[in-house]
C-alpha cells in the first residue's frame, strides 16, 4: 500500500532536516545537497514527483510513524533499536572514518602500518576516539597528534609533513581530496562502518524494494558516487 499510494498521489513526500550541509541544505529557498540529489533520482524511478517536508531532526522519525512523510533521506545512520518500527535501506553513503596518507606513500596502506607513526585527528572528533581505541590495539606504537581544531587543519599538516597520517570521516576526507587530488590518498576500506541509509515504515515492502533497487542502479553506474561529489547539481 504505500508503493501504491506514492505512485497514485504521484509525489513522494520526503522528509529531511536542511541544516547538514553538504548533505542537506536550503539555498535561495530551494532545499538542494546530496541526499535532495538521491531523492529526486527515486523519485525519477518511480515516475513522480518529490515534495520536501523540512523538519528538525529530533522530529523526522516521528513524522514517519505519523505519516506525515513517505521517507526520511537526511543523511540517517542505521538506528539499531528502531528497527523493529522502520525500515532501513541498503546503504547509499559511508560516513565512516578513513586513513588519509599522502600520495604515493607506499609505506602506509593501512591502520596496521602505523606503529611508530604521527597521526593527526580533530580534538575530541570521533577520529579522535578511534585513534585512541587502534593506539590500544592494533598500532600501539602510533604517535597521535590531537591537536588539531578542524578535519581539514589535521588533513593539511598531513600535506605539510607535519604526520604521516591522518584520521577522519570520510566526507571531510573526500572535500579535502577533491581540491588537494595530486597530495593525498584516502584509503580503503574505512576504518570503522557508519553508512548513511534511507529510513522507510517497517512494512513498505515493495516500497522499499524499488527505492533499493534505485540505489543499486547507481552505484552500479557511477552515478551514485557523482550525487555524492561536493555543489549543487
Amino acid at each position: 500500500p504505500y508503493l501504491q499510494r506514492v505512485v497514485g498521489s504521484g509525489t513522494l513526500r520526503v522528509g529531511m532536516d536542511p541544516t547538514y550541509p553538504p548533505f542537506d541544505v536550503v539555498r535561495e529557498g530551494r532545499v538542494g545537497g546530496y541526499d535532495a540529489r538521491l531523492a529526486e533520482a527515486i523519485a525519477g524511478d518511480l515516475d513522480v514527483q518529490v515534495a520536501y517536508r523540512t523538519l528538525a531532526l529530533d522530529t523526522l522519525y516521528d513524522a514517519l510513524a505519523s505519516d506525515n512523510v513517505d521517507v526520511i533521506i537526511s543523511a540517517q545512520p542505521i538506528i539499531p533499536d528502531r528497527q523493529r518500527d522502520v525500515r532501513y535501506s541498503v546503504p547509499y553513503y559511508q560516513s565512516g572514518q578513513v586513513l588519509v596518507v599522502r600520495a604515493g606513500k607506499a609505506n602506509i596502506t593501512s591502520v596496521a602500518e602505523l606503529h611508530g607513526k604521527r597521526v593527526g585527528v580533530e580534538l575530541g572528533s570521533s577520529a579522535d576516539t578511534e585513534a585512541r581505541r587502534l593506539q590500544r590495539t592494533t598500532a600501539t606504537g602510533m604517535q597521535l597528534r590531537s591537536i588539531y581544531r578542524t578535519p581539514e587543519e589535521a588533513l593539511a599538516a598531513l600535506t605539510h609533513s607535519e604526520v604521516d597520517a591522518a584520521i577522519t570521516d570520510n566526507l571531510s576526507a573526500q572535500a579535502f581530496f577533491a581540491s588537494h587530488l595530486a597530495t593525498v590518498s584516502v584509503l580503503s576500506p574505512p576504518i570503522t562502518d557508519e553508512p548513511y541509509v534511507v529510513v522507510m515504515p517497517a512494512h513498505a515492502d515493495a516500497l522499499a524494494a524499488r527505492i533499493n533497487a534505485t540505489i543499486e542502479r547507481l552505484r552500479a553506474s557511477g552515478e551514485l558516487a557523482k550525487l555524492m561529489e561536493p555543489g549543487d547539481k
